[in-house]
């Protein structure tokens, strides 16, 4: 039994999470924003205002990466960039309201996805599929939160070209 688990975990991690899934997701949501910037303005709705070096963390991604990625968002019109209100030599990054448009699209997409593959489902298998999730997701989490935080990284940066 474990294993059958086991085989759908790596199905799960490996195949819904890899690019198709994300192409499959942007299509549904009409939304032909490069893949990589989505990510970003995902993370600054969730997160903003948000510094560059967090928003790296998040994307698991460098520094210079995030930096271009938000520069270019900025570029667009889906990002504004500003000091923060706790250190004026670190800028943050905020979402705008075309921004908005397009995460509240993707949040779309995302639904009309989950609608399709529980196309023939009974409220019942949906009701538990989601019980049984949240069950096995909080318990991930709780032994990520168990675990010993990595080191920092000692490298300096900063927040300053954001």
């Amino acid at each position: 039994m474990a294993d059958d688990y086991y085989d759908v975990w790596l199905d799960i991690l490996g195949r819904v999470s890899g690019p198709r899934f994300v192409d499959l997701l942007l299509d549904r949501a009409g939304v032909t924003l490069d893949p990589d910037l989505c990510r970003y303005l995902i993370y600054t709705d969730l997160r903003g205002p948000i510094g560059v070096l967090e928003l790296a963390e998040l994307a698991e991604h460098n520094h210079p990466k995030a930096s271009r990625s938000l520069a270019r968002l900025e570029q667009l019109g889906l990002i504004t960039r500003a000091p923060a209100s706790h250190d004026r030599r670190i800028k943050t990054a905020s979402i705008t309201a075309e921004g908005r448009r397009i995460v509240d699209a993707i949040n779309q997409g995302r639904r009309r996805l989950l609608e399709e593959a529980f196309a023939g489902w009974s409220d019942h298998d949906r009701t538990e599929l989601a019980r049984l999730t949240r069950r096995f997701t909080d318990s991930m989490v709780a032994l990520m939160e168990r675990q010993q935080p990595t080191p920092p990284d000692t490298t300096p940066t900063s927040d300053a070209d954001i």
